[in-house]
């Protein structure tokens, strides 16, 4: 050995040299985890800030939001009244209104329908209780003062909060006043979205740096192609759920058949679980309406469509253009609905496909009309690990192949791609087999 020279070790495990890593500073390993770590911990606080601003301005947020779906709906509408030459602001008054009378009538045609059948739907609810009561009277044990004192404040309980009922029922829980000020909003945001939202866009394309404007316009086509694709998509399902199950419950004689029609069209907007849940309300009331017989008719009705939806509306309908695995879909579901309840059930999944389409754009990934633009389409595709793959930071590019391999061949610097250089037929050395770096060898 020469004298005292410190030994670098060898070249396969040599750490690299410079600013990157010096010999007083932590692991390696320790490093890159507090790097991740604080980088990490900036965009949790980051995210934390703009669910507290959201929950802050939920009564401006939610119906901007509501507005951009809403208008990728109406888009179609207003498109097609420029193309037959109306004017900017007539096609877009004459989809507002159009807009306007239909939801308003389809929400006074449910108040008309809930406040006619309420109190057949009362009657069947007392009724259901005298017999449950009659069957309990006949077990050992029960105490039928009590069932009836329990029957006559359900049905006190009903009859006192009707209004209530009916209304919480359109509302979902909402403050009027606040219902009120949200819709008026909406619409008022809808109108100008739907007027002048490409010069707005083109605007906000403006504030961004010049070199990145054109990236920015087409991440925003993408993101709106795929929200209306969305909208419309998960209207046409909604649709096809309501005029099936309310079908089902007029043919059943169920009263409030319209109202839980609408809102199992409403909860179709809510995926995976949406559709479901509200028609398990409808299945709980004709089971207490009509029996067990047409409850389970509609039961089967229910599970039926839905294998529909998803077996054959939404790859076609839906699927074409929002491309998000069923994980990422719980998961935004799920979050959603923490953060704002089902007005953010409603909300994520849009809002996560128009993201998910932009990244994809600015990336790379796809093009403008959301193609695959890589050879390789299936980038999730498993791929086999390799035999020998450390960390680049403990891996030198210095590998020396040996002078003859097991064949007998001597070993070329002018080998050609996929050559053998590990100088054991292919597999690279191994922790403890390690090739010595260049030089000459000194005789111990």
């Amino acid at each position: 050995m020469d004298g005292g020279a410190p030994s670098k070790g060898n070249g396969l495990h040599r750490p690299p040299e410079g600013k990157v890593l010096s010999r007083a500073a932590v692991p390696a390993g320790l490093a890159i985890a507090a790097a991740w770590c604080w980088r990490l911990l900036i965009v949790s606080v980051t995210f934390l800030a703009l669910v507290l601003v959201f929950n802050t301005l939920y009564l401006v947020v939610l119906p901007v939001l509501f507005a951009l779906l809403l208008s990728a709906l109406l888009h179609p509408l207003v498109l097609l009244l420029r193309r037959l030459h109306f004017p900017r602001a007539l096609a877009t008054w004459g989809t507002v209104i159009i807009a306007f009378l239909v939801l308003g009538g389809i929400g006074w045609f449910v108040v008309q329908q809930t406040a006619a059948n309420y109190t057949q739907l009362v009657h069947e609810v007392n009724g259901l209780v005298s017999r449950l009561r009659t069957y309990l009277d006949r077990l050992p044990g029960t105490n039928s003062v009590q069932l009836q004192q329990l029957q006559q404040r359900l049905v006190k309980g009903l009859q006192q909060h009707s209004q209530s009922i009916a209304s919480g029922a359109l509302t979902v829980g909402t403050v009027a006043g606040e219902l009120v000020t949200g819709l008026i909003v909406m619409f008022f945001v809808t109108f100008f979205f739907l007027d002048e939202g490409d010069r707005m866009w083109s605007w906000t394309v403006r504030l961004f740096p010049r070199n990145v404007q054109q990236s920015v316009r087409g991440a925003g086509y993408r993101a709106w192609r795929v929200l209306s694709g969305w909208v419309v998509g998960t209207a046409i399902i909604a649709c096809f759920h309501g005029v099936v199950i309310g079908f089902v419950l007029f043919l059943l004689s169920v009263p409030l058949a319209v109202p839980l029609a609408v809102l199992v069209f409403l909860g179709s907007f809510i995926p995976i679980v949406g559709a479901f849940l509200f028609g398990g309300l409808a299945v709980l009331v004709t089971l207490i309406t009509q029996g067990v017989v047409p409850a389970l008719i509609l039961l089967i009705v229910l599970v039926i469509e839905n294998q529909i939806e998803a077996h054959l509306l939404q790859p076609f309908i839906v699927g074409r253009a929002v491309r998000l695995h069923p994980v990422a879909i719980v998961l935004a579901l799920t979050g959603g609905g923490l953060i704002a309840g089902i007005f953010g059930a409603i909300l994520a999944i849009p809002v996560v496909a128009a993201v998910h389409a932009a990244v994809k754009y600015l990336t790379g990934v796809e093009d403008l009309h959301g193609n695959s633009r890589r050879v390789d389409s299936d980038r999730m595709a498993p791929e086999p690990p390799p035999e020998y793959a450390p960390l680049p930071i403990y891996v030198s590019p210095l590998v020396v192949p040996d002078e003859e391999d097991e064949d007998g061949q001597e070993g070329s610097g002018a080998a050609g791609p996929g050559a053998d250089v590990s100088g054991d037929g292919g597999r690279p050395p191994g922790l403890g087999e390690h090739t010595p770096p260049p030089g000459p060898r000194k005789e111990g």
